[in-house]
């Protein structure tokens, strides 16, 4: 075991009294907080623990106040902070948590937006209500006639203000890098909320409540939002359209474009989430071919509880590449050098898969079945 010292060095300005505690996966993210408690010390607080050495920590803290209620950390405006992340090593040490603030029952909270905004919005009807459609286009450029990039969780690709955690992929940032350089596409980002699950898992489990929606889902975007993509853009080939998403959002990525092979010619399969119903969508895709598409696939390697455990879940990576390749035109395997399952990591990988996308239209830059690794310096635009 190694020994952990969780130090938060001050406070956010008017934190009331209760108990600070901390949680996370390590803890099934618990709001108990025996074993877990802070002492306070002047303006800050201090923790010591004993964790296990190669444990890959994501952690947050939380506050019982004194009539039981629990608040957690989150960022200065009063939203969702993303998770404090640490590799524990054998010598353990000092871990300092730097709290921004605590969240507040405000939806959507009121924070600023770093990176660029869609161009536009819809609200287009589908069977579970409104759905809202973001989308961007290059600056100079109305959209029409360029390769078609659907995004699945786009209330996380562009601006800040609506996202989960107040982390973006800084997709148009990426994008229009990549339209500079020649390589010009529009991005319809379709936003999700608590249905998540649902929608983009395609087999029943207990976060669905075993009711999949995942195939209305793609029945929608195949009948609904294509065609009005189509007729205010004017229409895309199958072949320079693609479709991607990280998490339960690259497992929905994988199962659609193999659900409908002629649909999208690009998958962008980002850090998925195959586990559900104990790896059946390994099961479900034996045997479905989709000759013509290309398929991105990656994760970091760092998305698992421990080191040992985030090695296996690469190994499973390039397994499930094995699995696709004969099924595929091609693979591209990437790997996230110190990445964690979170929108840094993928806003890091994203700009690669962008311009391995786009450039393959062209049929430049295509590797086959190749592998690379990647890291926030090389293909981000900020760490």
């Amino acid at each position: 075991m190694a020994h952990l010292r969780f130090l938060i060095p001050a406070l956010p300005p008017g934190t009331p009294d209760g108990t600070l505690f901390l949680t996370g996966e390590h803890r099934g993210w618990s709001s108990d907080p025996a074993g877990w408690t802070f002492e306070r010390s002047g303006e800050g607080a201090m923790l010591d623990a004993e964790v296990a050495a190669g444990t890959l920590l994501g952690v947050k803290v939380r506050l019982r106040l004194p009539d039981g209620e629990v608040r957690e950390e989150g960022d200065r405006w009063g939203g969702r902070a993303p998770a404090h992340t640490l590799t524990v090593l054998e010598e353990g040490g000092v871990f300092p948590l730097d709290l921004q603030g605590w969240q507040t029952p405000q939806d959507p909270p009121a924070r600023p937006s770093r990176s660029a905004p869609p161009r536009d919005e819809w609200t287009l009807p589908a069977p579970w209500g409104e759905q809202t459609v973001r989308l961007w286009w290059p600056a100079g450029h109305d959209g029409r006639g360029l390769p078609l990039l659907v995004l699945h969780d786009g209330q996380n690709v562009f601006d800040e203000a609506p996202t989960f955690s107040g982390q973006s992929w800084q997709a148009g940032e990426a994008a229009q890098a990549l339209a500079e350089a020649g390589h010009p596409c529009l991005i319809a980002a379709l936003s999700v909320n608590a249905e998540r699950s649902r929608r983009y898992v395609p087999f029943p489990i207990a976060l669905n409540a075993f009711d999949p929606g995942a195939d209305e889902y793609l029945d929608w975007i195949g009948t609904q939002l294509l065609p009005a993509l189509e007729q205010a853009f004017g229409d895309v080939a199958p072949a320079r359209r693609a479709l991607a998403g990280s998490s339960f959002g690259g497992l929905v990525t994988l199962y659609g474009g193999l659900r409908d092979p002629g649909r999208f010619g690009t998958l962008g399969v980002m850090s998925p989430a195959t586990w559900p119903d104990d790896f059946a969508v390994r099961r479900w895709m034996t045997g479905r071919a989709a000759p013509e598409v290309r398929v991105w696939l990656d994760m970091g390697d760092h998305e698992a509880h421990t080191v040992d455990q985030a090695a296996e879940m690469v190994r499973l990576t390039h397994d499930l590449a094995e699995q696709l390749r004969p099924l595929v035109r091609e693979v591209q395997v990437t790997i996230g050098e110190g990445h964690w399952h979170d929108e840094a990591a993928w806003a890091a990988r994203f700009p690669g898969f962008l311009t391995w996308w786009l450039r393959g239209l062209d049929g430049g830059d295509a590797q086959g079945a190749s592998e690379e690794r990647a890291d926030p310096v090389t293909l981000g635009l900020r760490p």
